[in-house]
């Protein structure tokens, strides 16, 4: 009779260690900061770079701070890591974060997105 009294304990423990229950979150935000990202041609081209790799439902739209030419999105880190969203914008010819833009893609962009 005394073992089925750590019946309760074992199965909570087995529980516990079995990770049920346990959720990560696998949505992770990133923000970009793009110096050239001056106008809408450019947005279009960091968006368009972007596209692929973002979150894509109601809750997670990228937000836009042209003022401080900023692009906050969200995208799935169990699949992607953040330096593949920077990647992306490199590709496209810009800089991003501490990253300088891809000179053979740069002199593909318009010359307003080098405009200060």
């Amino acid at each position: 009779m005394k073992r089925f009294l750590h019946l309760p304990l074992v199965a909570a423990l087995a529980f516990a260690l079995s990770g049920a229950g346990c959720f990560r979150n696998p949505v992770s935000k990133i923000e970009l900061h793009i110096p050239e990202m001056s106008n809408q041609a450019c947005l279009d081209a960091v968006m368009a770079a972007l596209q692929p790799l973002i979150e894509k439902d109601a809750s997670h739209e990228p937000v836009i701070d042209a003022a401080s030419r900023t692009v906050t999105v969200w995208f799935n880190n169990v699949e992607l890591g953040r330096r593949n969203l920077e990647v992306a914008v490199v590709h496209a010819g810009f800089s991003v974060n501490d990253l300088p833009g891809d000179p053979a893609a740069r002199a593909k962009l318009p010359k307003e997105c080098f405009d200060e």
